[in-house]
């Protein structure tokens, strides 16, 4: 399956469909968010600078900028940036908005940042594309990169794509889920790389057909499934999380 993006505009539409900078704000304050947002604090834990790749309505930037991290928020998108800048102010909080292509080389120095992070896009890039915006991520971080894109290995997310895709309701674009970014990572020198799956319940999410609260309660019963952010029993959380963290010399694959 071959990749492909939505226009800026067509991604504005569906990322910030029945939400607001208030919404958004709030749930923040509230520490209401997804499993994975407390991976990127956990894994920033030790990052005073962080680059946000594709920010999106910057929920993950706003959370960790809230934790004390400074943010910088790259995106495609003006009104992606314009949303979360709106998000950041009522929150009482500094960010640096860029609006870039990432497929480009970044408009910063090298090792600018501790850790750079990007969720839910790399999914739409090609196999070019994602070695390229690696090494550029890698190139202006100075501890690690982290990225998260669907797990290919998680079937109720398949299921959930295939209906969805089949009956016309898929708006998410050319998205393409991975079992793995390790063959991308090995093309970067001196990294330490390991990968792990998360928030198995929130995969059933993407089921959209008849009875599917009935099949939803059946599966997560059975497999006894969470959305917690502990890597997933049988790699069937929804999202697949991968990170390289940079070593002095070459690091264990």
């Amino acid at each position: 399956m071959d990749p492909w993006n939505l226009t800026p505009k067509e991604w504005t539409n569906v990322l910030l469909e029945g939400i607001t900078p208030e919404t958004v704000a709030k749930d923040i304050a509230n520490r209401k968010f997804l499993p994975w947002s407390k991976n990127l604090l956990q894994f920033t834990e030790d990052s005073k600078e962080v680059l946000d790749l594709g920010c999106g309505a910057g929920q993950h930037s706003a959370l960790l900028a809230n934790n004390g991290r400074k943010m910088t928020l790259l995106d495609l998108s003006q009104e992606n940036l314009d949303f979360s800048a709106g998000v950041f102010e009522i929150l009482g909080l500094n960010g640096r908005f860029c609006l870039a292509d990432m497929t480009m080389p970044l408009p910063f120095e090298d090792n600018s940042f501790d850790t750079a992070f990007s969720c839910g896009v790399f999914e739409y890039f090609t196999d070019e594309e994602i070695k390229s915006v690696l090494r550029e991520a890698f190139r202006v971080s100075k501890k690690r990169v982290i990225i998260m894109v669907p797990n290919a290995l998680s079937l109720a997310y398949r299921v959930g794509y295939w209906y969805t895709k089949k009956t016309k309701q898929w708006k998410w674009g050319g998205e393409r889920p991975f079992c793995t970014l390790k063959p991308y990572f090995k093309t970067v020198e001196n990294i330490r790389f390991f990968e792990f799956t998360v928030a198995a319940k929130h995969s059933f999410n993407f089921l959209t057909m008849p009875k599917r609260e009935v099949i939803k309660k059946l599966f997560i019963r059975a497999l006894k499934l969470s959305d917690h952010s502990k890597p997933a029993l049988l790699r069937q959380g929804y999202l697949l999380i991968s990170i390289g963290e940079k070593t002095n010399k070459r690091g264990n694959y």
